[in-house]
């Protein structure tokens, strides 16, 4: 009786919970918060990876709203999930009383030294944790690139509640930092899940996806057709380079809601990350959301951007005219057949040069800011 009193006592005192917090300061718990697509997700995998490498010893889970958990698990991390919002039919404060509770749970299991978010902006579940669980050293991975019309003073009034602020840059845009406008904001390069050093061979790659080895091939990525539909555009794309005797590879997001099967591509590809079949590619079509842009011009694909304008937030739009000038990349804001097949003809008519773009991944940059405590800390 004695027992089951002081275990209700303490359930109903999150207070108390989070006052004899003990931290593990080997121990790192990231937070992605996803959508309709795998950006955030991808993001902190990257960093997770990165931060392993530099510290082997350390614990890394997860916590995270995507529906692309078995992706976590795959990569060897230990991973909690939150069913996001917009699957449940709930109110945001009811929500995110969940999303606390099943934060608290997470912490009391694993008692994580530092917490890495990486969302637009951190919800309410996660301010209340903040302001509950004082011993952990917060930090934000905050990619900026907002459309005019979002209220980024909003979003830049909640910098101060944490200890680090990580901005990932675009890939033209170094002055990133000064845009943000706050002492502890550390601008670091764009991140990218793989280096050029973790593709498969050309030869391998076009092995493993059937292809002839002689061919032009192109891969074609829209997205996941969570927010916008690309079925019908993907189908014109595809049959106007086949026409042409290009064999084309699609891929699939392994997170798709509404996955339609796909009977006219040379081959599909629903894997992750896609980006380790890149050599086997003479260019690609993409949307033109971070990781993709970001992936073909660190990893020097060419490639052919439709950014989609029905975000949002994020500023498609631009990111890809930024990318349009490190090298042989083009884009296109309609689907106008004539048009594509005339950038197609300049990727593959010599005439679009090689890729610009030999920054670090800022994967390593933001692995390095996390494992410091202090800025001037040096690495062990």
């Amino acid at each position: 009786m004695l027992l089951n009193f002081l275990k209700n006592i303490w359930l109903r005192l999150p207070s108390l919970r989070a006052f004899v917090y003990r931290p593990r300061q080997d121990t790192y718990l990231f937070m992605p918060i996803n959508g309709a697509g795998l950006g955030h997700l991808t993001r902190c995998l990257a960093i997770a990876k990165k931060l392993q490498e530099i510290q082997p010893q350390v614990k890394i889970v997860f916590l995270t709203t995507s529906i692309g958990i078995t992706l976590v698990h795959r990569a060897g991390f230990a991973c909690h999930h939150v069913t996001p919002a917009a699957l449940l039919d709930v109110g945001s404060i009811t929500w995110n009383k969940l999303f606390y509770r099943t934060v608290q749970n997470v912490l009391s299991v694993h008692r994580p030294g530092t917490l890495v978010f990486d969302g637009t902006i951190p919800y309410l579940g996660l301010q209340r944790t903040m302001r509950a669980y004082g011993r952990i050293s917060y930090i934000w991975i905050k990619r900026g690139l907002y459309k005019e019309g979002v209220n980024s003073k909003r979003l830049n009034s909640f910098l101060d509640g944490f200890d680090k602020v990580i901005a990932p840059g675009e890939l033209a845009d170094d002055d990133f930092k000064v845009s943000l406008g706050a002492n502890n904001v550390y601008a670091v390069n764009p991140i990218s899940l793989l280096d050029k050093k973790d593709l498969l061979s050309r030869e391998r790659a076009r092995k493993e996806l059937r292809l002839n080895s002689g061919a032009t091939c192109a891969y074609v990525q829209l997205g996941a057709g969570n927010i916008n539909g690309i079925s019908d555009l993907q189908e014109r794309l595809i049959s106007n380079m086949q026409a042409r005797g290009i064999q084309v590879v699609l891929g699939q997001s392994p997170i798709s809601l509404h996955p339609e099967p796909n009977i006219n591509a040379d081959s599909v590809i629903v894997d992750y990350p896609n980006s380790k079949y890149f050599a086997a590619f003479d260019f690609a079509v993409l949307a033109g959301g971070y990781n993709s842009v970001c992936e073909a011009i660190t990893l020097g694909l060419p490639a052919i951007f439709y950014p989609n304008t029905n975000t949002g937030a994020d500023d498609q739009v631009e990111r890809v005219m930024q990318a349009c000038t490190l090298g042989p990349y083009r884009y296109l804001l309609e689907a106008d057949e004539q048009k594509f097949a005339l950038e197609v003809d300049f990727l593959l008519g010599g005439m679009a040069g090689t890729a610009l773009y030999q920054k670090i991944n800022g994967a390593v940059e933001a692995a390095r800011m996390i494992v410091r405590r202090h800025a001037n800390e040096p690495l062990e």
